[in-house]
């Protein structure tokens, strides 16, 4: 097997891209454990009608050895010029059986699921792989949110001081970290994935891939995706660059956005663990 169609409408180049992956890092497999589609519509004065689908495809890559190209490949595919997205996941084959030996949920979720879009010349594709134990899953996970929801409550109540002193820059670089470890924990809940990313916005397109709510809340809207990008700015430029500025926004934006994404991760992790008991009561 060399490539599979991703998607029958728009699909031609999309498998261009990741041929061009295959021939840039020459992966041992490449799966597709997701796709979300995005209605894009426009009807204004200023530019032609516009309407039609935009697709985000979900990709995990496993590549030789154990180091970790990810940046690297998610990078490349950043780069090329389509309106379609690529969220990338990549790990060395050593990384995986190790995964795979601790019946990690994303990772045997992804293989006995997922679609094998690429296999290199002589492998023999992955048969079903073991998954984790509900109860033990459910513990581990309810343990995991407790801990990064907890990092989250510190970050944002050390926020709040800072806007009480004065000290707005700082209050959004803290709203920041209070925003990644809300998205890790959720991705953890509801993926079983330890995700090391720290960009907010590729933090919340792999949120994307469980529920939209997430990405809508940053994105739905102008006015909050440009908050976002403020946001995300804070992260390298408030402790280095002393021209960094809030763009004229009211501190208390980003606190309120802050804020509001908690209640929602808290509510969306909430309804996981009802599903995953539900899960372990009926079996």
């Amino acid at each position: 097997m060399e490539t599979a169609v991703l998607n029958p409408g728009a699909a031609t180049a999309a498998n261009q891209i990741i041929n061009l992956l295959i021939a840039q890092f020459k992966p041992l497999h490449i799966y597709q454990f997701a796709q979300l589609c995005w209605q894009d519509q426009c009807d204004s004065i200023f530019t032609a009608a516009r309407k039609g689908n935009r697709f985000v495809y979900y990709l995990l890559v496993i590549t030789e050895g154990s180091a970790s190209v990810e940046n690297e490949i998610q990078s490349f595919m950043d780069r090329q010029n389509t309106e379609d997205k690529f969220v990338v996941h990549a790990h060395g084959e050593e990384i995986l059986r190790r995964n795979l030996k601790a019946c990690n949920a994303y990772f045997t979720s992804v293989l006995n699921r997922g679609v094998l879009l690429y296999i290199a010349n002589g492998l023999v594709a992955q048969g079903k792989v073991q998954a984790p134990n509900p109860k033990r899953e459910l513990l581990r996970l309810r343990a995991h949110w407790h801990h990064r929801s907890g990092m989250a409550r510190g970050f944002m109540e050390a926020a709040e001081q800072a806007l009480d002193n004065n000290r707005d820059k700082m209050c959004v670089f803290l709203l920041h970290h209070a925003c990644e470890q809300l998205c890790v924990g959720l991705i953890w809940v509801n993926m079983g994935y330890k995700s090391d990313i720290r960009n907010l916005q590729r933090l919340l397109y792999v949120c994307g891939c469980f529920s939209a709510e997430p990405l809508m809340h940053f994105m739905g809207t102008q006015a909050t995706e440009v908050l976002l990008h403020i946001m995300m700015k804070s992260f390298h430029q408030a402790r280095y660059n002393d021209n960094y500025n809030l763009n004229g926004h009211s501190p208390y934006r980003f606190l309120e956005l802050a804020e509001g994404f908690a209640t929602l991760c808290e509510g969306l992790c909430k309804e996981r663990f009802a599903v995953m008991e539900k899960g372990i009561a009926a079996s």
